[in-house]
C-alpha cells in the first residue's frame, strides 16, 4: 500500500512539473512573439514635486499667482482644449454648431466629474457665469453675451459673428455651487477649490496636499505620473533656483517680466498668443498716410527683433495672426521679416518724401519723418526692441526718440491718448479675435488684456475693420484678410512672444507644453528615479 502510495505521489509530482514547464514555454513562447498580456496601461508609476505659490489658492476663478495658474490644467477641464496649432479641439463636448451669432454645444453622455457625479449643461451655465466674473477668463469671453442651458446642449449667444467662437470655450467647467464666495484673503489655502473634471485631484490641504489621478476622468487612463508632490514657493524665491537644487521638477516661466538667466536644467521654448506690435497715434499727420504706415512696417527687421531684442524667445510676425495657429499654416504674406530698405524707399519717394531736411529727417514738402516711441521701461525685452526699431528706421532717415516709462505712466499715457508710436503687448484670445484694434477708441494698451465689450452699434471703427468682420463672418478667407492688412496697416505686427518651460534633467521623456496646458503631454512623462515604488 506504502509503495502504491509512493508512486501515486511521483505521478502527481511529474505531472505538476510538467504543467508548470508547459506554461513556462507557453509564457517565453508569447514573450518571444512580441505578444503583450497587459492592457497597455503604464507599467510603473511615476512621482514628480511642482511648486505651489505661498498662500495661494488652486481656484481657477480667483486672482491667483501664474505658479498656480499653471496648476489648475490639471485639475479642471473645459469644453474644449486648445492645440499645439492654437486650434480648439473636442474635449467635454461631442459636437458643435455655430450660426453666426449662437454657438451650440452639445455634451458627451460619458463625462463625469471628479466625485463620480455626472456634468450636465446647467453646471456648464454656472461654469461660464464665474468665468465671466473671472479677471483672467472674461477677456476671452468678451463676445459672448450668455449662455443658456437646453437639455443635454448649451447655446452661447455672440455679441458678433465669430467663426472661432470655439476655441472660447476653454474655461474651467466645475460642479453647480462648489465656487466659495465667502473666504478669508488673509489665509487663501483655506479656500476649497470647486469640483472640476481635469485629469488630477487635489487630495488634502495646501499647500501639504497631492494631486492624485482622476478616476473618473478617462484623459487619466494613460498617465504614467502617479503622485504630485507640492512644494511651496515664495514669490522672492528664485524659481530657476529652486529647481536645479530639486525642489521641484518642472516650472513654466511666461517671461511677462522681461527678464531671462540661463540655468542648467532641460528647456523649451513655448509659443504664447501674447502679440508684441507698434500702435501709431493717427492724430499725428504722418501717420494718417497709409503709405508711411506701409513704409515703416517695411522698415523693421522682426527676425533681429525676435533674436536678439527678445533673446530668441519670440517668433516674427508681420500680419496680427499667430504663425503658429494652423489656419495659418497655408497663408503667405508679402512683407518680409526681414527689413526691406530699397521697398521702403521705394514707396516713400513715390509719396514724396524724396528730401532731407537739415535735421538729417526724410521730408515732402510739408511733413518730415519725426516722431517719439512710447515703451514701458520696466521690461527689458521691449526696450531692446525700441531701440533696435529706432535704429532701422534711422536707415532711411526716419527720426525715432524713445521716451521710457514706469508701466503705471506708461499705461496711463497710451490710456489718454499721449503717444505718436507706442511698442504694446497684448494677450490676444484663442479665437484671435483682434476686434479693438479696429475701433475708435485706439489700439489695447500694453500688458493688457482685450477686454472691451461693446455693442457694435455703439463703435466706430478704423481702417481695415470691415475686411476683418467679414472675415469672422466667413465672408473673407483670412488670406484674403491678411493681404487687406498688409496694404493698409493699421498697426504694426512685430513678434509673438514665447514664455519657456524649464525642467529637470531626470526627465527621460519629452516635455511639451502649450501656453495654455503646460502639461500638454503629461500623458506621456516619465522620470529616471522618483517612482512610487521607492518613495
Amino acid at each position: 500500500m506504502k509503495k502504491a502510495l509512493r508512486l501515486i505521489c511521483v505521478l502527481l509530482t511529474a505531472a505538476i512539473m510538467f504543467s508548470l514547464c508547459a506554461c513556462s514555454e507557453k509564457e517565453d513562447e508569447s514573450t518571444s512573439d512580441g505578444q503583450d498580456n497587459t492592457d497597455n496601461k503604464p507599467v510603473l508609476t511615476y512621482s514628480i514635486t511642482l511648486p505651489v505659490a505661498h498662500n495661494d489658492t488652486i481656484d481657477p476663478f480667483k486672482d491667483i499667482s501664474s505658479v498656480n495658474r499653471s496648476l489648475v490644467t490639471l485639475l479642471y477641464d473645459g469644453l474644449v482644449l486648445i492645440d499645439e496649432g492654437f486650434t480648439a479641439q473636442p474635449l467635454l463636448i461631442s459636437s458643435h454648431t455655430n450660426d453666426g451669432r449662437v454657438l451650440t454645444v452639445t455634451l458627451r453622455n460619458d463625462i463625469t466629474f471628479s466625485d463620480g457625479s455626472a456634468i450636465n449643461a446647467s453646471d456648464v451655465v454656472y461654469s461660464f457665469d464665474q468665468s465671466k466674473k473671472s479677471s483672467y477668463y472674461a477677456p476671452r469671453l468678451t463676445n459672448i453675451k450668455s449662455a443658456s442651458a437646453h437639455g443635454n446642449s448649451v447655446s452661447f449667444e455672440l455679441i458678433s459673428e465669430d467663426i472661432n467662437a470655439l476655441a472660447c470655450l476653454d474655461f474651467p467647467v466645475v460642479k453647480s455651487g462648489t465656487v466659495q464666495t465667502q473666504y478669508d484673503d488673509t489665509n487663501l489655502f483655506d479656500i476649497t477649490p470647486p469640483t472640476g473634471a481635469g485629469r488630477y485631484i487635489i487630495n488634502g490641504k495646501l499647500p501639504a496636499a497631492k494631486l492624485t489621478p482622476n478616476p473618473h476622468c478617462n484623459r487619466s487612463e494613460s498617465l504614467s505620473i502617479g503622485t504630485i508632490s507640492l512644494f511651496e514657493v515664495n514669490d522672492s524665491d528664485g524659481m530657476s533656483y529652486g529647481l536645479q537644487i530639486d525642489n521641484y521638477d518642472y516650472w513654466y516661466n511666461d517671461l511677462s517680466t522681461g527678464q531671462y538667466t540661463r540655468v542648467n536644467a532641460g528647456l523649451n521654448v513655448v509659443p504664447s498668443n501674447n502679440l508684441i506690435y507698434l500702435a501709431f497715434n493717427e492724430e499725428k499727420s504722418i501717420f494718417t498716410e497709409d503709405v508711411v504706415r506701409r513704409a515703416v512696417s517695411m522698415l523693421i527687421d522682426r527676425n533681429a527683433i525676435a533674436s536678439q531684442g527678445f533673446q530668441g524667445h519670440a517668433t516674427s510676425a508681420s500680419v496680427p495672426f499667430n504663425p503658429a495657429w494652423s489656419a495659418m499654416k497655408k497663408v503667405t504674406v508679402s512683407t518680409q521679416m526681414s527689413a526691406d530698405i530699397d521697398g521702403a524707399k521705394a514707396i516713400l519717394e513715390k509719396a514724396g518724401y524724396t528730401s532731407i531736411n537739415h535735421y538729417g529727417y526724410r521730408c515732402s514738402n510739408s511733413k518730415s519723418l519725426n516722431c517719439n516711441l512710447t515703451v514701458c521701461r520696466d521690461n527689458e525685452f521691449k526696450v531692446a526692441a525700441a531701440k533696435q526699431i529706432k535704429e532701422q528706421l534711422a536707415k532711411l532717415n526716419f527720426n525715432v526718440r524713445i521716451i521710457e516709462l514706469p508701466y503705471k505712466e506708461y499705461a496711463q499715457a497710451i490710456a489718454q491718448g499721449d503717444y505718436e508710436m507706442y511698442l504694446g503687448e497684448v494677450k490676444i484670445p484663442a479665437n484671435m479675435n483682434i476686434t479693438d484694434f479696429f475701433t475708435s477708441y485706439g489700439t489695447p494698451n500694453c500688458d493688457l488684456v482685450l477686454t472691451k465689450e461693446t455693442e457694435e452699434s455703439t463703435t466706430t471703427y478704423t481702417v481695415c475693420h470691415n475686411e476683418y468682420k467679414d472675415f469672422l463672418a466667413g465672408k473673407l478667407s483670412i488670406a484674403d484678410f491678411c493681404k487687406a492688412f498688409e496694404t493698409e496697416v493699421p498697426f504694426v505686427p512685430v513678434c509673438y512672444r514665447s514664455g519657456i518651460e524649464i525642467y529637470s534633467r531626470e526627465f527621460t521623456s519629452e516635455i511639451r507644453g502649450t501656453c495654455y496646458d503646460n502639461f500638454y503631454n503629461i500623458d506621456t512623462w516619465s522620470i529616471k528615479t522618483k517612482t512610487e515604488e521607492e518613495k
